[in-house]
């Protein structure tokens, strides 16, 4: 049996239905408090990546423990102003973004961290006068599989070693200020190597601009998604940090900022589903659920392990199998490794009815989640010990057509 905070999953997936998205606020409060006490040396203001998970519910919470937020798109910026961000809260990171998505930003106190230097001349053909960030490549890349290094030879992403000086002097030619460096080099990092040599090389850079007010050391630390995995170490990470970055920023005010968001929600949520279909093929048992890629897609795009059990039962064995979801696809699978090929994994003796519940999937899990063959979104519900509410109601059949015409 499987239960979030005081709740047990069986009742919640029985009271709520399935597909549902189940997240624990104690949790949530949990990794908060261990960002805030690691970094705690530094004067520092925490942000959130709410690409992780933007639900109204999760960005209100982290709000009220004070902590800023990144954005990457308008709908981002509205979202995390409906939750109660103020502006000067706010951080625009761009990434080939329109005329359209920067005259959007609206609040001139929102910062806007720009991606190249053809992104500094639109905003300043623009004329926004919002202040204004770097968002560099320090030549240092992270993370867990291919599509989340951010930096490093051959990514989309930041401005090059090679083009900050010229970045520089392109927004003071204008009379304008950076205000802010900023550095992010991957998701899903458990080493602190490259994120301290990343920030070395940010600080290093630092001392060409006279008007800074921040220095954004990114995110993307990861947490221990298969059991015995070790926890990130990120008191270590603090005080490395503050070893190499405190008297600088200390001496010239500024502000250190990280913007975790896995490591703030990731453990939080289950996606719960139940087993509709129990058969063997190629001589392995497979099991069929009634959700899919569309609802969590981690495993499909990036081989990435999510731990699943048993949520009704306990037995006293395990068994192997293959565990795929209800899509049209034959690539509707979660149990892969991490070059993306299918093999079973030991679960309890499962039955059809049965429900199972995919582990740490509160980030980019919903965020993630698409209407793929025509299915619903599902609803999402936040456990407070022993009470639980709806956050997102599930859809109906009217939201896949709202809109058209």
């Amino acid at each position: 049996m499987l239960n979030v905070g005081e709740r047990s999953a069986e009742d919640l997936a029985e009271k709520y239905g399935t597909p549902l998205y189940v997240y624990d606020a104690a949790i949530i409060r949990r990794q908060i408090e261990r960002v805030k006490k690691a970094f705690s040396a530094l004067p520092f203001r925490p942000f959130y990546a709410m690409k992780a998970n933007g639900a109204l519910a999760i960005l209100d919470r982290i709000r009220s423990n004070g902590f800023g937020c990144d954005c990457v798109s308008p709908g981002e910026i509205y979202i995390a102003r409906r939750a109660g961000f103020t502006a000067d809260e706010i951080w625009f990171t761009c990434s080939n973004v329109s005329d359209e998505d920067l005259r959007a930003v609206g609040d001139a106190r929102i910062v806007v961290n720009v991606n190249s230097i053809s992104e500094i001349d639109r905003a300043l053909t623009l004329e926004l006068q919002n202040p204004m960030a770097l968002r560099v490549n320090t030549d240092v890349g992270a993370g867990h599989h291919a599509d989340v290094v951010t930096a490093g030879g051959g990514v989309k992403f930041g401005i090059d070693l090679a083009e900050v000086r010229e970045a520089r002097m392109i927004v003071e030619d204008s009379g304008r200020k950076v205000v802010g460096l900023h550095a992010h080099i991957g998701s899903g990092i458990d080493d602190l190597a490259p994120l301290i040599e990343s920030a070395r090389r940010l600080l290093e850079l630092s001392a060409d601009f006279a008007n800074l007010r921040w220095v954004n050391f990114g995110g993307g630390i990861s947490i221990p998604y298969r059991p015995g995995d070790p926890e990130f170490p990120i008191d270590d990470y603090g005080r490395e940090l503050t070893r190499i970055a405190d008297r600088l920023l200390r001496a010239r005010d500024l502000t250190a900022i990280l913007e975790p968001g896995r490591y703030v929600v990731a453990q939080s949520g289950y996606l719960l589903a139940r087993v509709t279909a129990k058969r063997i093929s190629g001589g392995l048992w497979w099991l069929g659920c009634d959700t899919g890629f569309n609802h969590l897609v981690r495993p499909s795009k990036y081989g990435a392990y999510h731990h699943i059990v048993n949520a009704t039962r306990k037995a006293k064995t395990k068994e192997e199998y293959v565990v795929a979801g209800n899509l049209c696809e034959s690539g509707d699978v979660f149990t892969r490794d991490a070059m993306g090929n299918v093999i079973p994994r030991k679960l309890d003796h499962t039955e059809v009815g049965d429900l199972i519940a995919f582990c740490d999937a509160g980030a980019y899990g919903f965020s993630m989640a698409s209407h793929y063959n025509a299915r619903l979104l599902p609803p999402e519900i936040m456990v407070d010990g022993p009470s639980a509410r709806i956050i997102r109601e599930r859809q109906t059949l009217e939201d896949l057509v709202k809109g058209q015409r």
